[in-house]
Parts: structure tokens; C-alpha cells; sequence
């Protein structure tokens, strides 16, 4: 088997945030996810990284609901700079978009098909840059081993603070195919993406949102607050497994069946910007929002538009609506009937009506933003 590159001392050397020594270096842990062995570090007493995790915000922050349209065209403009203060659970989102993308990529294959390759451009200039890339290499080894996936290539080079995922099939050795892994597949394969991320025409169709994890909508790390320069205290916590790998599994067998017409991903930026990138300049949605807003209580209609709780949004035909019903509840994966296309401009009517009278009738006419959905 190859050895693993050597890239940079940031790998091998010792740390110690926020006072805390940490018992284990970034080798060490990527070591233990990789398919192929880390080669050993720098022989003796690399000096340790001092650091500090940096603070987030005092108090949750509450934005105007009637400001939707204003916050997706900021989100548009965005260009995502990584939240150092929240480096472990953007990690865990990102990992989450990389292995949801894959969804819709053609081919017979599970989530434990699937390896990734990470590549970190890094610096250690500023107060809590070295514990950012501690807690992003920390992230990704506790999360790759909780979803028994491997990380194939690993390398960190210098440069402005960054982390970059790849997926593909994993590499199989002679000796583990005698071996029966959980979540993979005796012949996989894994082709180009086969599934439209625009919406087709047809208005009897139903849009339908499954979040891949059951976490409160947050703010922090998010695009949305990166734009408006806001610092909220808390990030949603992608850490069920199991959960993200039932529904990664039930969704990707839907799309491999054909039932699914177009689909998205809800990573960065959240739930309206994946909606919105679906719209073609004909095709837009009217949605209803009232019962994942139910569910979701504690948290504000904002929130749940822009907070990037990982998840999927798929267009099925009318006819098969109680087919993914049945499917989904079956598997215990929760998920929302939205609404459905409509021939107005590319547009998206969102509204979210709460019964308990929590939250009033909200009515915001996202205008259409930058041209056609992408295939």
C-alpha cells in the first residue's frame, strides 16, 4: 500500500488550546480513518501549537422574517470564508454536503461505498487559526468513523484558511472483500450526475424537504450570518449517524429507482437558497413551510430558511406520493411536503402559517435571483 505524504509540520505537531494539551496530534487522528497508512511525523519534540478557541456571540440573534428576499440576495453575493469559531461542526456540515451530493450521481452504490479526500489550505497567523484545524481534523476523524467511512487522501498546504471534500468509490483490497461491510454494495459504481437540480413543469408535483439530521436550526456558520457580520452563539450539531446514514440510504435508493424527478442539496446557505437554485426562469414554487415550522418550534422562520442543517430537496410525482410515504415512514426518516412548482417567472412564494398562533401568516415574494436553476 502507499504512504502518505508528509505536507506540513501542522500535522505532526503537539497542541495545546485553550490550555489543554491534546492527547493525540491531526496525523494521529487521520490516521486512524485512513485506508492507507500516515507516514510517521518529524522524529522528536516538534515545539506544541498555542492556541485559543475564539469566541462566538452572547446571545442567540433574532433577524425580521419580512427581510427574506434582502438576506437571500446577501447570501447570493457571499463568498464563504471558514468560521473559525465553529471549525468542528462546519466540518461536520461539510463532510454531510460532500457525501449528499453523491446522491445524485448515477451508479449502484451505498454510503459505505463512498471515501473522501480532504485537502486544508491553512495559516496559523491569527488567535485561533491552529485550534480551527485542530477542531476541523477532529471533526472529520470522529465523523468519518461514526459513518465507518474512509478518508482515501489527505494533504494541508499553505493558504488562506480552507477546507475542501471529495468523494468517490472506496478502493476495495483483495482481503477485505471477503469481509461484509455495513452500508456498501458487492459491485459498486459511481457515475456522473444522472438527476436534474431543476424543476420540472409539472404543477401536480410535489417539492418535499428531508433534513438528514433532527438538530435545531442555528445560525452560527452560517453564510447568512457571515453576510450580515453577525456572530451567533451556537452552530446546528450534525452528530447522529445512524440517522444521516438511514436517510442517505432510503433517499439514494428513490433517486436510483426513478422516482425522484429533480433534486438538491441543502448545505450552505440552507433551505430557500436550495429552493431557489431549483427555479428555472419559467418554473418557480409556491410553498407552505406551516409543518416543518410546527416541528421546529423554537426556532424563528429565518432559522429555518437559512440555518445549514444538512439535508436534501426532492421533486416526485403526484402518484407517487404515497409510495415515499410509505418509504420514509418506514425508515423513521422524518420529512415535509412543501408544496409544488408553478409557472410564475421563477419566483418563490413561501409561506409558513402556524396554528398555535406562534407565528403569523408569513408572505415573502422571493424575487427571481441570477438566471436558470443549474442541471
Amino acid at each position: 500500500m502507499k504512504k502518505m505524504e508528509n505536507k506540513s509540520a501542522l500535522l505532526h505537531s503537539p497542541f495545546i488550546i485553550d490550555g489543554v494539551r491534546q492527547s493525540v496530534t491531526p496525523a494521529q487522528i487521520l490516521g486512524d480513518v485512513s485506508i492507507y497508512p500516515v507516514e510517521n511525523g518529524p522524529a522528536d519534540n516538534l515545539p506544541p501549537l498555542v492556541d485559543e478557541t475564539p469566541d462566538v456571540g452572547p446571545s442567540p440573534v433574532k433577524l425580521d422574517s419580512r427581510k427574506v428576499e434582502k438576506y437571500l440576495s446577501s447570501i447570493l453575493k457571499t463568498e464563504r470564508i471558514f468560521p473559525m469559531a465553529f471549525a468542528g461542526p462546519y466540518t461536520r456540515a461539510l463532510i454531510a454536503k460532500t457525501l449528499i451530493d453523491c446522491i445524485w450521481r448515477l451508479g449502484h452504490f451505498r454510503i459505505g461505498d463512498i471515501s473522501l479526500d480532504a485537502h486544508w489550505s491553512w495559516n496559523e497567523q491569527e488567535v485561533g487559526n491552529a485550534a480551527g484545524f485542530f477542531r476541523s481534523v477532529e471533526a472529520l476523524g470522529d465523523m468519518l468513523d461514526s459513518l465507518n467511512i474512509s478518508l482515501r487522501d489527505f494533504d494541508v498546504s499553505e493558504g488562506p484558511c480552507a477546507l475542501r471534500l471529495s468523494a468517490d468509490l472506496r478502493p476495495v483490497s483483495d482481503e477485505e472483500e471477503l469481509v461484509e461491510q455495513p452500508y456498501t454494495t458487492p459491485d459498486p459504481h459511481m457515475g456522473v450526475a444522472g438527476i436534474s437540480g431543476s424543476l420540472h413543469s409539472d404543477e401536480a408535483s410535489w417539492i418535499v424537504y428531508v433534513p438528514f439530521d433532527s438538530s435545531p436550526y442555528r445560525l452560527g456558520a452560517s453564510l447568512l450570518a457571515q453576510s450580515l457580520g453577525l456572530n451567533p452563539p451556537t452552530a446546528p450539531q450534525i452528530d447522529d449517524a445512524d440517522y444521516f446514514m438511514d436517510c442517505f440510504e432510503v433517499v439514494r435508493e428513490l433517486v436510483e429507482d426513478g422516482i425522484v424527478l429533480a433534486g438538491a442539496t441543502v448545505a450552505e446557505g440552507g433551505l430557500l437558497p436550495a429552493l431557489k437554485g431549483m427555479c428555472t426562469g419559467t418554473t418557480g414554487a409556491v410553498l407552505d413551510l406551516s409543518d416543518l415550522k410546527r416541528a421546529s418550534a423554537d426556532a424563528d422562520m429565518v432559522s429555518i430558511l437559512f440555518a445549514e442543517v444538512p439535508g436534501v430537496v426532492i421533486q416526485i410525482r403526484d402518484i407517487d406520493f404515497d409510495y415515499i410515504d410509505a418509504e420514509l415512514l418506514l425508515q423513521d426518516v422524518a420529512f415535509y411536503p412543501l408544496g409544488h412548482p408553478s409557472p410564475n417567472g421563477g419566483a418563490v412564494r413561501v409561506k409558513a402559517s402556524a396554528k398555535t398562533g406562534i407565528q403569523n401568516i408569513l408572505e415573502s415574494l422571493v424575487q427571481r435571483q441570477g438566471g436558470e436553476g443549474e442541471d
